[in-house]
């Protein structure tokens, strides 16, 4: 707790952390809003369509699947978060006060778990107002998400921390962490197509959006890739690797941290 309140110390007064905050709110609920409204005007029309996306039980899905794409805001905040830290050389004044190395990693550790935990709890409210008002049954039964949405959380931020430890820059960081997302997004789509299986779905950020995918487009995703249709794996298979993952990226954090310079 003491070294999550410094890190509390220093972000508080953030404005960086705030309006980053802001916008990942901010737009989830608005695009959430708006796709609500579509679908109540595609459900008035003579033919329904996606008429359960934001009852329950599909509102977990569907949620989560948005969820998705506005993370990037929270990964923004982590990168930033990491390379002020060597921008403004608070890591070494941390280590001259008498901070472990390790403390200084923990401490970031722990902001991650605190972030993915806050984004999880704002997620699971959302998914639980619109599933009330738009209605539906079984409010549980897909509740599961609320543990993958923490699980791809965890892992995106996990993953930024790290690349932002050895890049040590925020610009240059966020450069690279588009260009892996595309790269890696191209090459799991290619190895799926190939294959016929869902072997390209264990890259480290792509095990991850396995967790969260819009029920919606099973359809489409069985005409592009065919094979993969009947060979379709267990989540808890993406959800394990991603653990893995995540494990991964602190003992490499770890070394690095004992073994370099800071």
């Amino acid at each position: 707790m003491q070294l999550l309140k410094i890190e509390w110390l220093k972000n508080k007064n953030y404005r960086t952390f705030w309006i980053l905050t802001g916008i990942f709110i901010t737009l989830f609920l608005l695009w959430n809003i708006g796709l609500s409204k579509f679908v109540n005007q595609l459900n008035s029309g003579p033919v329904k369509i996606s008429s359960e996306s934001y009852g329950f039980p599909y509102v977990w899905n569907t949620m989560a699947y948005v969820y998705s794409w506005f993370a990037f805001f929270l990964c923004m905040f982590v990168i930033i978060s990491m390379s002020n830290e060597y921008t403004f050389k608070t890591q070494r004044q941390h280590i001259i006060d008498g901070m472990h190395r390790l403390d200084f990693l923990h401490a970031k550790a722990y902001l991650i778990l605190a972030i993915s935990a806050a984004a999880t709890i704002f997620y699971t409210v959302a998914c639980l107002v619109f599933g009330f008002i738009m209605g539906g049954s079984g409010i549980f039964e897909q509740a599961h998400m609320i543990i993958y949405v923490f699980i791809f959380t965890l892992n995106y931020l996990s993953f930024v921390a790290l690349l932002t430890l050895f890049v040590k820059r925020a610009g240059l960081s966020i450069i690279l962490f588009l260009a892996y997302l595309m790269i890696e997004s191209g090459l799991s789509t290619y190895i799926n197509f190939k294959s016929g299986t869902e072997a390209g779905g264990f890259f480290p950020l792509q095990t991850s959006d396995e967790l969260l995918p819009l029920r919606s487009l099973s359809g489409l995703k069985a005409i592009v890739n065919p094979g993969a249709a009947g060979a379709s794996m267990p989540s808890y298979y993406f959800l394990i690797v991603s653990v893995v993952f995540i494990a991964a990226y602190y003992f490499i954090a770890r070394r690095k941290m004992l073994h370099s310079d800071l």
